[in-house]
């Protein structure tokens, strides 16, 4: 009986060495797991070796082509190319023009016709106006018209010019006709100028007709204006004058050739040439 009592005790001490002891307390933790060893060769995994995931942990899936069951993504549109900022005005080359190296035509040539007002003494407009047609540059017809001390006057005039340039000096020879006045008296009372022996007297001054040569010069700007002067002489070719009634003192006599007979030529003439 007393044997059997120890064997109890001996079996109640076996048996509580076999049992596992409780787990340690919260503050212990497990020590890692050694990685396991690489082989050259996988291995099937197992079940009980596949990571778990635990519940609510977002997992990072790869991407799977969009299908009816997942809607396109949006994107937004590309923003528009920006053109690109034009090269400063230096930089661009302009194409050189090409030299005009044709021979320049003759001024007279481009402005052919010319319209100028005359002032002038024995001019061949007198007061008024000419009309110049250049044949060529170096020929030109002069024509005008206007109003002289012997009447309404027209007259014609060839010239020659010695320059095809702007400026040319040239010479010309023409022909003047005058419509004359008709009668005219001058009565020395009605001058408070007259001298004690001038008596009234009547003339009756006709038609006139000039022959009149000159020399002159000529400028005709590119943009057309003209500008023309001429001296010379003009010859009466017909007797123009009767003396009616009265007497003419010698100086009478003088200022009526002065006014109505062959004198010198002086003119001026402006306008402009047209092309």
């Amino acid at each position: 009986m007393l044997v059997s009592g120890s064997a109890l005790q001996l079996l109640l001490a076996t048996a509580a060495q076999a049992q596992p002891q409780s787990a340690p307390a919260a503050t212990t933790t497990a020590p890692a797991e050694a990685p396991a060893p690489a082989s050259s060769a996988p291995a099937a995994a197992s079940p009980e070796s596949q990571p778990t995931t635990a519940p609510g942990a977002a997992e990072a899936a790869p991407s799977s082509p969009e299908t009816l069951e997942t809607p396109y993504a949006e994107t937004p549109p590309p923003a528009p190319a920006t053109p690109p900022p034009p090269p400063p005005a230096s930089a661009i080359q302009l194409k050189p023009e090409l030299a005009d190296i044709r021979p320049q035509r003759p001024i007279r040539a481009l402005r052919r016709v010319a319209l100028l007002g005359e002032i002038g003494w024995n001019g061949l407009a007198g007061v008024g106006a000419i009309v110049t047609y250049h044949a060529n540059p170096h020929f030109s017809i002069d024509m005008g018209g206007g109003l002289s001390l012997t009447g309404f006057k027209g007259g014609v005039r060839g010239r020659y010019n010695f320059s095809t340039s702007n400026f040319t000096p040239f010479v010309g020879a023409g022909f003047n006709a005058t419509s004359g006045w008709g009668q005219i008296t001058s009565d020395p009372k009605n001058d408070p100028q007259a001298k004690p022996d001038e008596q009234p007297f009547t003339l009756d001054v006709g038609p006139s007709y000039f022959a009149n040569g000159v020399i002159g010069v000529e400028f005709v700007h590119r943009r057309g204006f003209t500008l023309q002067g001429a001296l010379g002489y003009a010859r009466l070719l017909n007797k123009n004058v009767r003396l009616i009634d009265g007497s003419l003192t010698p100086d009478q006599r003088k200022g009526i050739d002065i006014a109505f007979k062959s004198g010198p030529v002086i003119s001026v003439a402006v306008g402009t040439s047209f092309r």
